[in-house]
């Protein structure tokens, strides 16, 4: 706020002084100082004073701060996320982690260490174990490059299958935790069912940051291209744009979903790279009698959830 300043009747710099008798009084437009008692004199000539002055004093010019928006708290944000699936359907156990690959910070964390069934998330490992080769990374070509084509983007299990059993099936899963450092993720019980892999949304996404971050571009690209072009439906007839594509509408993503109804579950996972810059992994385990419609419209629940939150990441 501008000071409002008082000004004398002087001038700025005027002094007069006046003489009588054991008389002295100074004046000025700072202070006055009377030193005794004295008879007014008649005042000076025009010619001997300058005639006052005035100003307009100037405001200090102030400028305005508009108070930051706080970014949402990551504790809340996995809170609403879990929220939202769980009210989609009830008791469905919850896997989440947002990464940012911009800022290198983990954004929200629900049970992010603790395994689930992958179903179709590990062709992601299978794929890059086809492609890994005692030290070097090939680059897909051919028939190799169309079989890990379908297998990504039309999550092909008939490939998947022949590639799991000539790479040594259960082996795979241990030698890509080696290599990409995986701490929660635990080979099948059955030897022949790769869908029945656990990891955690953890593991995953050190896997998307492996892939885009490590693997050669030569050989990442391919794999990030399919997973751009998934398949509306699957290539086994099932819908597979619930979670990622269909939660966060107008956004770029490259993505591997799993789905898969076992005796004690519905599992229905969403995991993928967004914009270029979130890993965004969603793991859930539904009831068994959740159907396949509903258990989508949790998962895709759940991404809309997260959505509020991306933007105000992403407009920071």
């Amino acid at each position: 706020m501008a000071r409002r300043l008082r000004w004398t009747l002087a001038a700025a710099g005027l002094t007069a002084t006046v003489l009588t008798t054991a008389v002295v009084i100074t004046a000025s437009t700072r202070h006055v100082t009377t030193m005794a008692a004295a008879q007014p004199l008649p005042p000076p000539s025009s010619s001997a004073a300058e005639p006052p002055t005035s100003a307009t004093p100037t405001p200090t010019p102030t400028t305005p701060t508009t108070p930051a928006t706080p970014l949402p708290d990551p504790a809340a944000v996995a809170d609403d996320v879990a929220d939202a699936v769980d009210a989609a359907s009830k008791g469905t156990k919850v896997g989440l982690e947002v990464y940012d690959t911009k800022t290198g910070k983990t954004l929200a964390l629900t049970d992010a260490e603790t395994p689930f069934y992958t179903a179709s998330v590990v062709k992601l490992l299978i794929a890059l174990d086809s492609l890994y080769d005692d030290g070097t990374w090939q680059v897909p070509e051919g028939s190799t490059a169309d079989d890990l084509t379908d297998m990504i983007a039309g999550s092909d299990d008939a490939i998947a299958s022949k590639l799991w059993e000539a790479d040594g099936g259960t082996a795979i899963v241990g030698r890509m935790a080696d290599l990409i450092g995986l701490s929660h993720t635990i080979e099948p019980t059955d030897p022949g069912e790769w869908g029945m892999t656990k990891m955690s949304p953890s593991d995953v996404v050190t896997t998307y940051r492996y892939l885009t971050d490590t693997v050669p571009d030569a050989t990442a690209q391919p794999l990030l291209t399919a997973m751009a072009d998934a398949r509306q439906p699957a290539d086994d007839g099932y819908p597979q744009y619930f979670g990622i594509p269909d939660g966060l509408p107008g956004a770029t993503w490259e993505i591997k979903q799993g789905w898969m109804i076992l005796r004690s579950a519905l599992v229905l996972n969403t995991t993928g790279l967004v914009d270029s810059r979130y890993v965004v992994v969603l793991m859930t385990q539904q009831p068994a009698a959740t159907s396949s419609a509903k258990g989508r419209a949790a998962v895709t629940a759940g991404v809309k959830a997260l959505a509020p939150a991306l933007a105000a990441w992403t407009a920071d």
